[in-house]
């Protein structure tokens, strides 16, 4: 046993070295470290190293070290799960003194036939000896992804693509530019299957997926500086666990949004103003290159593509107008100016993008042309589409026309003057309403042709047998999807509406369809976009229903393909509350069957009620912002100097709390999972993990500490000493899924937790189509007093509700957190858990969210509104999104009766409200004008604690007090990083404790 220790000492030592002169996150391992027989036979049978790998026990005893070893020699991420605790507590420790822990390496305690993911998102699965003869090979195989494999001690399984998965293969899922699935798996209702990077996307957007991969093109414009970093970038993306697999530069200069992407089962074909490459699923590399020969064609640029049965068809044309890349400095989520950018405006058919004359077929393998035909008039190929062997394709103003694409002759070729004139010529796009020049605005069923889009006057059919006119509506700007039941035509305030083929006659009227976002349909919806989220629309009952965190993205809409849904990543930041590549997958069997699972409640020692006291100070800082309001408010005095007394290593791989303080201790979690308690001298007193990340920081009452994590449980620990009293998941299920890097739950407890009297209060959720979930506990046993399940569906009409996007706290004896897009701040009864809100039926969202544990570099700045005791105000407004804000300023008091002006939470009304002079005037008695932004206030009776830094200068964070009555500096202290949000605490005596984004504590005091 002592050899055994001495073995495992020096291989922590080991690791502990390794991690000094290594980088934890790097993309490929520079260097591969030494690894057991163990872990190398592992390796060896890896398809590939990058995804998610799930170990269930380990290869013997005590070898938490397998589990480093392979994530340290790939870029996999890695969940593992034991029925031992001894064994989840090895390879947390370990993971964590190597930096892995919550950011490649995830642990936690399970049983034998239930695997705490959702389904389909595991690429492989190890087995190990350990964990014994597993008991389900059902439960690998829902974990598993298609394809995934599963490798037992004796056996494995590979998981088989199931029935009825379909792929949108094409931009506009096939060439007819049709955007309805036809994928039988992916059904209401749903559940979030991966929260993903990129978050923003440049303009223009175009999207593929097959083969179990999602292809993502980005343009040449970016509107906000979020978009720089992914500027003409091609990105290869898991569809089931949403890793990004690849990247690769695209060409500058060539304008991306049109239909030159097609993707198959192991290539994406993806072209340009050179040629068609076809480039490797697996790897990115270009595995070929198809070049046209110009003496074919007008010049080597693809205009438009479309694939059947293995035969590339194509347009190919001059060459275009070169648009620029175009940097942003703008900072913040949303909004973006609508212009004619360079070439948008089609003036010349020459040069015009996607004009072309030349059709080719050819045979990809070998790269023969099997035909091509060339028009004297320039074809516009957001006029082309393909079906049932032929393709049709439009000349504005001149003819409309339909080859075969078996020999490339002609079908036939229409000029009749009632058709073009019903067609018109192409109207000015490039506006928030009307949507995208770039637009396809041709789509064909088996007997029809539609005229309907951003460009277009009138929506326009025609015969698909010989392209003679049959009859058109009044309005074009409509978003059409064609399904067997009839004509989808999504379209703004009235005009959207269900039409009869052989008619056009309106079946029904469809909801409103708001600005550019084009519509797509699954087999039992239509989503498009409504006045904020998506409205998806059920076909059945014609019934409609709200997804109120995001809306469909600007070019792509809803993919459907893969069994799920996909939305984003965005080109602005309106109204969302949920920002990035976000998948949705049918709830039906995607996790574990409750039965399987682990009970609620877990009690970790029989003497709950018995614990060791600690002696809190009525004027210490026992909960996140001071208070269960949040006031950041204090008795004790802030000193009027002040000087660093110490400081301390959190964590070096994460983003920690904000601080909490106690009988004299110093309570912090971060993102790993880890709970640190230290004394007011920096020192290290207890550490422990959860299994998944914190967000708010602990809080302690009753000489204890409660603390909220993303694995959707509450936890309870002996505040002196860490040792655990219980825990309780308020999650409904154990379901976690990829939320930007980390594994966490489906319902985390995102939000901290707050507790008052005997009760602890927690909230587990992400988006109300999961379902949002709120207890009361015991805050002694642990015991479940209260709890409501229902408010995520608050209005059952249209299947909208509250989303946890804010921290918890108790006003007016009122449960509140900010609740996403539909309902500004979530209210429920302290006794009884009622929600307190209204339901709303309309289809729409109207607040602003960038929930800090997700976007901590947007939600991070806090506004402040302080009423003193003769009622002046110090008032600083920050908005949601951090790009626009107030200077601190000191207002006279409001005269006696007179109306507080009441602000939107995010603070973006405000900021309009100022800039067009509409905002409630008062006087200011002083005004901070160093234009500093703020992360973190205390307000003591005559001065105001703050942290933040200059807005010209984020690089010089600093942490200053303010005399309130005067409004001048007392003193000011640079700090190594930015103070967290809400990252400053104060003890009775006036110790002043900051936490840091660069996982530092900091202790200043009086000097």
């Amino acid at each position: 046993m002592m050899n055994r220790n001495k073995t495992y000492t020096l291989f922590l030592i080991y690791c502990l070295c390794l991690v000094i002169h290594t980088p934890l996150l790097a993309q490929t391992p520079k260097n591969k470290h030494t690894v057991s027989s163990d872990t190398d036979a592992s390796l060896k049978k890896l398809k590939s190293n990058k995804g998610l790998c799930v170990v269930l026990g380990l290869p013997q005893a005590d070898k938490a070290s397998f589990v480093v070893e392979l994530v340290q020699n790939t870029n996999l991420q890695v969940y593992f799960q034991s029925e031992s605790q001894a064994e989840v507590a090895q390879v947390r420790r370990l993971s964590d003194e190597v930096g892995l822990l919550g950011q490649r390496i995830f642990a936690d305690r399970g049983t034998k036939n239930a695997i705490a993911l959702a389904s389909n998102l595991a690429d492989v699965i190890f087995v190990q000896k350990t964990a014994g003869n597993w008991d389900s090979k059902t439960e690998l195989l829902r974990v598993l992804r298609p394809q995934g494999i599963a490798f037992l001690s004796d056996s494995k399984i590979t998981k088989p693509v199931p029935k009825g998965n379909d792929y949108w293969d094409h931009p506009y899922h096939r060439p007819d530019n049709n955007p309805q699935s036809t994928d039988q798996n992916a059904r209401s209702p749903y559940r979030t299957q991966f929260l993903a990077n990129p978050k923003f996307s440049p303009m223009p957007e175009i999207s593929v997926a097959a083969g179990g991969k999602v292809y993502k093109a980005f343009g040449h414009i970016a509107h906000k500086q979020n978009q720089n970093a992914i500027l003409n970038t091609l990105m290869c993306i898991n569809a089931y666990n949403g890793t990004i697999l690849w990247k690769r530069k695209l060409p500058e200069g060539f304008m991306i949004h049109r239909n030159t992407m097609i993707g198959t089962e192991d290539a994406l074909y993806m072209a340009d103003n050179e040629s068609c490459k076809i480039i490797d699923s697996e790897t990115g590399k270009i595995r070929d290159e198809i070049v046209i020969d110009e003496k074919m064609a007008d010049g080597p640029v693809w205009k438009w593509m479309g694939m059947q049965d293995g035969t590339l068809y194509a347009l190919i044309g001059n060459k275009e107008v070169q648009v620029d890349t175009k940097k942003s400095a703008r900072r913040g989520l949303g909004h973006w100016p609508w212009g004619m950018w360079k070439g948008h405006d089609y003036s010349n058919p020459k040069n015009a993008f996607g004009f072309g004359r030349t059709f080719v077929a050819i045979n990809p393998a070998n790269k023969k042309v099997l035909w091509h035909i060339r028009e004297k008039d320039y074809i516009d190929s957001r006029g082309v589409c393909m079906k049932n062997d032929n393709i049709y394709y439009y000349c504005p103003d001149k003819f409309l026309a339909c080859l075969n694409i078996k020999n490339g002759k002609q079908v036939w070729k229409n000029d009749d003057k009632k058709l073009l004139a019903s067609i018109g010529s192409n109207q000015k796009a490039q506006h928030y309403v009307t949507g995208y020049a770039t637009t396809t605005y041709l789509k064909c069923s088996d007997d029809y042709l539609f005229f309907a889009g951003p460009q277009r006057l009138h929506l326009v059919t025609a015969s698909a047998a010989d392209g003679y006119w049959l009859w058109e509506k009044e309005h074009g700007n409509l978003q059409l999807v064609l399904r067997d039941d009839g004509i989808y035509a999504a379209g703004p305030k009235e005009t959207g509406m269900k039409l009869d083929y052989a008619t056009g006659e309106k079946i029904a009227s469809l909801p409103t369809r708001r600005a550019c976002t084009r519509a797509t349909g699954s087999v039992d919806s239509i989503f498009f976009r409504t006045s904020g989220g998506t409205v998806r629309l059920e076909t059945d009952s014609h019934t409609a229903q709200h997804i109120a965190p995001m809306r469909p993205p600007c070019q792509d809409g809803v993919i459907v393909s893969n069994g799920l849904l996909y939305w984003g990543p965005w080109m602005c930041g309106c109204q969302l509350s949920l920002y990035g590549h976000i998948c949705l997958g049918p709830e039906k069997n995607s996790s574990a069957p409750s039965t399987q699972t682990p009970p609620r409640r877990v009690t970790y020692t029989s003497e709950l009620s018995d614990v060791e006291p600690l002696s809190v100070h009525n004027d210490d800082w026992p909960v996140f912002r001071g208070d269960n309001r949040q006031s950041s408010t204090t008795k004790a005095p802030i000193p009027k100097k002040s000087k660093l007394a110490w400081t301390a290593q959190v964590t070096k791989s994460s983003l920690p709390t904000a601080p909490t303080v106690a009988g004299e201790m110093i309570f912090v979690g971060d993102r790993n999972g880890v709970i640190s308690a230290f004394d007011m001298q920096g020192k290290l007193i207890w550490k422990r993990y959860t299994g998944g990340a914190i967000y708010y920081p602990p809080t302690v009452n009753n000489h204890r500490l409660f603390v909220g994590s993303a694995d959707g449980r509450v936890y309870a620990y002996e505040a002196k000493t860490g040792k655990p009293l219980w825990s309780f998941r308020v999650a409904p299920h154990q379901r976690l899924i990829p939320v930007y890097g980390k594994l966490i739950s489906t319902w985390p407890v995102a939000g901290g937790v707050v507790v008052q009297d005997d009760t602890v209060y927690a909230v587990a959720g992400i988006a109300h189509f999961d379902g949002t979930h709120v207890v009361a506990l015991n805050s002694i046993t642990g015991e479940l007093k209260q709890e409501n399940n229902s408010s995520g569906a608050l209005s059952q009409e249209v299947n909208s509700g509250i989303s946890l996007q804010g921290s918890l706290y108790i006003e007016e004896d009122e449960l509140r957190f900010l609740a996403g897009g539909v309902y500004e701040t979530a209210r429920y009864d302290l006794k009884t858990l009622t929600c307190l809100n209204s339901p709303s039926t309309e289809v729409r969202s109207q607040y602003r969210t960038a929930f800090y544990p997700y976007y901590p570099g947007y939600g991070k700045y806090l506004s402040i509104e302080h009423m003193l005791k003769d009622r002046r105000e110090l008032v600083h407004d920050a908005s949601y999104e951090g790009s626009v804000f107030t200077n601190l300023t000191l207002k006279e008091a409001l005269p006696p009766g007179a109306p507080k002006a009441k602000k939107e939470a995010a603070r973006w009304l405000s900021m309009r409200a100022r800039r067009t002079g509409q905002a409630y005037k008062r006087k200011n008695l002083w005004e901070d004008q160093k234009q500093r932004r703020f992360t973190s206030f205390i307000v003591s009776p005559e001065t105001i604690l703050v942290a933040g830094h200059p807005d010209s200068k984020p690089d010089s964070p600093f942490l200053t007090a303010i005399n309130i009555n005067e409004g001048t500096d007392l003193w000011t202290h640079k700090l190594p990083a930015l103070a967290v949000k809400g990252g400053t605490a104060i003890d009775s005596e006036g110790r002043m404790i900051v936490s840091l984004e660069n996982g530092q504590l900091c202790c200043f005091h009086k000097e």
